[in-house]
């Protein structure tokens, strides 16, 4: 497989480019796995931050679906239409989330894990009413975004670990000023549905000492916004 190397200024829009031309041009095909970060940037001539920044921007757009631990893979449904100029620095713009996402991810699922080994009755009573909570704002996005910003620092207090909660919470502050810049209200009412669910099923494995399972929910349900940011630049 050969690349271009890059040589303008816009590394990572051109890293997107051409992987948007390999793709609609038959060359990476559906479900094909990408070259690992590293090499790409090797193959490209750029900085491994220009591909990432790439690389985010196409999971936003629809082209790619990254898997933790085995790396970015092509969708196996891709965008009806070639994206515009504009759909690609929306792209950017959401793709900064990512990195935020990544954090998240590291922090959360850990916590998850801790509170259903480590949680007291009381705990696991303060996370059902976060959830409920949760369950009952399904018509204002507004509402429902402070819900869940508050069921996730209910479940990092519950894992036990002063530092890892604190760093959650300044996480999460990060998360707010992302939703408000990238509107996120504008995400479908479906959205808030499968984010519910997965957040019931965290409580569930937490209640039940399942700590994998925790883990794994919570991995789901951090993951459901990465399939949700296209619409807010369709």
């Amino acid at each position: 497989m050969a690349f271009e190397t890059i040589r303008k200024s816009s590394a990572p829009e051109m890293v997107a480019e051409q992987i948007i031309k390999k793709i609609t041009g038959g060359e990476l095909a559906p479900g094909t796995r990408l070259p690992a970060q590293r090499e790409l940037a090797r193959m490209l001539g750029v900085g491994r931050s220009s591909v990432r920044e790439a690389i985010n921007a196409l999971v936003v757009m629809g082209y790619l679906k990254p898997l933790q631990g085995k790396g970015t893979f092509i969708k196996d449904v891709l965008p009806a239409t070639d994206p515009g100029i504009e759909k690609l620095n929306a792209a950017f713009s959401a793709g900064s989330i990512f990195d935020l996402m990544e954090a998240r991810e590291l922090l959360e699922c850990r916590s998850a894990a801790l509170a259903a080994d480590r949680a007291d009755a009381g705990q696991i009573r303060n996370l059902k009413a976060a959830m409920k909570k949760v369950m009952g704002t399904e018509t204002d996005y507004a509402i429902f975004l402070d819900a869940d910003i508050q069921f996730h620092a209910t479940v990092a207090e519950a894992a036990g670990n002063v530092v890892l909660c604190e760093l959650t919470k300044l996480v999460l502050e990060k998360v707010v000023a992302h939703h408000n810049a990238l509107k996120t209200a504008l995400l479908p009412p479906a959205y808030r549905e499968v984010s519910t669910r997965t957040a019931a099923r965290v409580v569930e494995a937490i209640e039940a000492g399942d700590g994998d399972g925790a883990a794994r929910w919570m991995a789901q349900h951090l993951d459901v916004i990465r399939d949700e940011l296209k619409n807010i630049i369709g």
